[in-house]
């Protein structure tokens, strides 16, 4: 288990001994405020032991009456706390995140908020998070783009807005290929922003990373790669950008094709940008990984003048 995991997982812990602690200091004060609410506790506390007494010793016909008194001072606890003003469930724990009830895991499957802490570790270094304060769907503009080529871009902008309104109902998969500065990585931050804006977790990762973790995978090497590994399977969103620009082998080109073929499986969505043609995805990967990009992705492709070119020369 890599130091970034658990110190996430440490994380939990304190928040959980944290969520209790509050619980504890609830309880105390009504305790306090409201003497035969203490009393009720006591009473419960009292019966409900002598219950256990009497079923593990199997008299269980004095269970009943036992049982049925509980259930009588737990109505009077509740009518005690309305007479005294205590709101609903004030005496409850109080979680940050109720799904997963501040553990990380709703059972053997990673929370939400878990996967949304791992993106965030995950991408401290990359700086992908500077980049999505200024490459987001507010930001976009189509004031570079004019003809056939602003067309084009406003179908494409069109399908990634509503590839993140349908997202938590549809499996959607997209490849942005084409010219180098046309906007495939910036279309791909938009989503991303939307989506993680939504609490949906995105692993975002670049080529060169992405096969880096593959082959560490594939050559058993340890360390952080090994988490990261998991994620490429676990996150609803796969961002893989400059696919391409990695040093390609028959290695990691298979295991890119089980990443892609098993999240197809999960109906887990991808999204993956490119310089390349389509041809020159023919030629560099195998037919197998080609074959399930574009049988189950829509394809986009982005054409035109360098867009940070253009940005320079008005600048």
């Amino acid at each position: 288990m890599d130091t970034l995991y658990r110190d996430i997982m440490t994380g939990y812990e304190r928040q959980l001994a944290a969520d209790k602690r509050e619980q504890r200091r609830r309880i105390q004060e009504v305790q306090e405020r409201i003497p035969r609410y203490k009393e009720l506790e006591d009473m419960t506390a009292d019966i409900s032991a002598q219950a256990a007494i009497m079923a593990a010793s199997g008299r269980k016909t004095e269970v009943t009456p036992l049982l049925q008194e509980l259930t009588r001072i737990s109505e009077e606890k509740k009518r005690v706390l309305s007479e005294s003003g205590v709101p609903d469930g004030y005496l409850s724990i109080r979680y940050v995140c109720p799904d997963c009830k501040d553990s990380g895991y709703i059972g053997m499957k990673k929370c939400h908020c878990l996967m949304q802490k791992l993106t965030e570790r995950y991408c401290a270094g990359s700086g992908i998070y500077d980049k999505l304060k200024t490459e987001n769907f507010d930001t976009f503009s189509f004031e570079y783009f004019s003809g056939p080529e602003r067309d084009n871009m406003e179908k494409i902008y069109e399908a990634a807005k509503e590839f993140t309104s349908t997202f938590a109902d549809t499996y959607c998969n997209m490849l942005f290929y084409g010219d180098v500065g046309c906007g495939k990585s910036f279309m791909s931050n938009c989503i991303a922003k939307e989506l993680m804006d939504k609490g949906t977790a995105v692993f975002y990762i670049s080529a060169i990373r992405l096969f880096d973790i593959l082959s560490a995978h594939r050559f058993n090497l340890s360390g952080k790669d090994a988490d990261e590994y998991e994620a490429l399977f676990e996150y609803p969103l796969l961002i893989i950008d400059d696919l391409g620009t990695e040093v390609n082998s028959s290695v990691v080109d298979s295991e890119l094709f089980n990443v892609l073929n098993e999240r197809d499986l999960r109906s887990r969505s991808t999204i993956i940008s490119t310089n390349l043609s389509l041809a020159k995805l023919k030629e560099i990967y195998s037919e197998r990984s080609v074959s399930r990009i574009l049988g189950h992705y829509e394809i986009y492709r982005f054409y035109g003048d360098d867009i940070r070119l253009k940005k320079t020369e008005v600048s």
